[in-house]
C-alpha cells in the first residue's frame, strides 16, 4: 500500500467519522445536521461534499480493484511446471552475495523472469578491487541460484553504487 493510499484512506475514515457523529447527534435530539441540510447555503456545501465523497469512492473502487502483479520464474521440468516468485529468487540472491567479503549491502531485481537477467546495486567495502569484486559477485550468485533453484541466470548487471565507510576488518566474523 502507497503513502497516497493511506492518504486517501485515512481521509475517508475521518469522513465517515463525521458523518456517523453528525447522525449519532441527531439521533439524540441535535439538530446540527438538520440546520446544515436546510440552510440556504446547503446546494454549494452539499455539492462540495458529494464531489469530495465520489472522488474518495472512486479511489477506493480502484484500491479494491488494483491487482497486484507477482513475477514468476516459469520452468517446465518432468512432473509439471514449477513457478518460483522472484521475489524469493531475489532473496537468495542477496544472501549468496552478501556472503562475499568486500560486499556490505545487496539490492536484487529481475529486469526479466522469461530469459531470467538481474541487476545487482552493491555497496562494497574499501580497499577491494571492484572489477574483481563484481566478477566474484557474478559468479557466486549464477552458481548458487542453478544449484538451489534450478534455473540459469542468463545477465547478471552489477552496479557498485556506494562505497561503505567502514572496513570489513572492523566487524567481527567477517574475514
Amino acid at each position: 500500500m502507497t503513502l497516497l493510499d493511506r492518504v486517501f484512506l485515512g481521509i475517508c475514515a475521518l469522513v465517515l467519522v463525521v458523518f456517523a457523529g453528525l447522525i449519532t447527534a441527531s439521533l439524540f435530539g441535535s439538530e446540527t445536521l438538520l440546520a446544515w441540510l436546510s440552510a440556504p447555503s446547503f446546494g454549494f456545501d452539499g455539492a462540495l461534499v458529494a464531489i469530495i465523497l465520489l472522488l474518495l469512492a472512486a479511489y477506493l473502487v480502484v484500491i479494491i480493484a488494483r491487482v497486484e502483479v507477482k513475477r514468476f520464474i516459469v520452468y517446465p521440468r518432468e512432473l509439471g511446471t514449477v513457478r518460483i516468485s522472484a521475489d524469493c529468487v531475489e532473496s537468495l540472491i542477496v544472501e549468496a552475495a552478501c556472503q562475499i567479503s568486500g560486499v556490505e549491502q545487496v539490492r536484487a531485481s529481475f529486469t526479466d523472469v522469461v530469459n531470467p537477467r538481474v541487476n545487482l546495486k552493491v555497496t562494497a567495502y574499501p580497499d577491494y578491487n571492484l572489477g574483481a569484486l563484481s566478477e566474484e559477485i557474478q559468479a557466486t550468485v549464477k552458481a548458487y541460484v542453478e544449484k538451489t533453484v534450478g534455473v540459469v541466470i542468463q545477465e547478471i548487471e552489477v552496479s557498485v553504487v556506494g562505497i561503505s565507510k567502514k572496513t570489513d576488518t572492523e566487524f567481527p566474523g567477517i574475514a
